[in-house]
């Protein structure tokens, strides 16, 4: 996790290294939760876009550095992140998809038989993204395989989806998510139906991201949004960062306005944007929720 720099006269200093620049250092929830989401090593954090060093005497941070593109140069600290307390997080590595007709993990495709959608009034029907197999040894802190499913037509905040029943989860933020709109009411009701083509592929590690589906370390779009579980209250671990990559199977949706045919032709997220998803293992509970530009 960390690189040791010298020993001398009792001092022992040691860098950890983060993917991205937006936390402030202060110790709080919000900055454990940065850290811990975000920490990786510095041959990551130097190909990457922007990244941080933090340098710690004796477990008390006494300097930063921001990477950008590789470059390095002093971040200004402010007095109450001087002294942040030095706390031990697993590195993460990016993972990025590779398409591998045999691997375990899938985009798309059927909903499976045994596998319900969330009872729900929704004025759009939910979509099946694929699934995330706990035999990937990189995933292997999942307690099954995760069957991604999500109302991505829906103007969505959070939505927190309780998987104790594993084959038949459950909306833990109904009301919220029934009472969302959608900017595709001239073409989505409750009966329109969108399969995405089915592909499988595996996770590889990389330096870099690869902007269809990625794993390991979220690549923020707006600002980092780790969410905390509704039911343990633990900070919910990364899953995956999804941004298409298969095209419409078929699909009963007719647009009123030709324009608007590209967004059920292939899985995005309104348009330009991201679908990230985490999972707290020990109360089986994913969030999704989406980022744009």
């Amino acid at each position: 996790m960390f690189k040791n720099l010298f020993s001398r006269q009792n001092k022992i200093t040691k860098s950890v290294f983060l993917a991205g620049w937006e936390v402030r250092l202060n110790g709080d929830q919000q900055c454990e939760n940065f850290i811990a989401t975000q920490i990786t090593n510095k041959s990551t954090v130097e190909t990457l876009y922007s990244g941080i060093e933090l340098v710690f005497e004796n477990d008390k941070l006494i300097k930063a550095y921001d990477y950008e593109d590789g470059d390095r140069k002093d971040r200004e600290l402010r007095v109450e992140e001087i002294g942040l307390e030095y706390k031990k997080f697993e590195e993460n590595r990016i993972l990025q998809l590779v398409e591998d007709n045999r691997g375990l993990h899938q985009l798309g495709g059927e909903i499976p038989n045994e596998f319900q959608i969330p009872e729900n009034n929704c004025v759009v029907p939910f979509q099946y993204l694929g699934y995330i197999n706990n035999q990937d040894r990189n995933f292997n802190w999942l307690p099954f395989k995760v069957h991604l499913i999500c109302p991505i037509y829906l103007n969505i905040e959070n939505v927190f989806l309780d998987y104790s029943n594993l084959n038949k989860p459950t909306i833990i933020n109904r009301e919220e998510v029934e009472n969302t709109n959608t900017s595709y009411n001239e073409d989505l009701n409750q009966t329109s139906e969108i399969v995405f083509n089915e592909m499988r592929f595996s996770f590889v590690e990389k330096k870099e991201f690869s902007g269809t589906a990625d794993a390991g370390i979220p690549n923020w779009i707006q600002y980092p949004d780790i969410p905390i579980c509704p039911k343990s209250g633990n900070r919910m671990k990364f899953l995956c960062q999804l941004n298409g990559g298969v095209s419409a199977k078929r699909t009963n949706v007719e647009p009123k306005d030709e324009w608007y045919r590209h967004y059920y032709e292939k899985l995005n997220f309104w348009g330009d944007g991201d679908l990230f998803v985490f999972f707290e293992p020990t109360s089986k509970v994913a969030c999704y929720f989406i980022q744009n530009t």
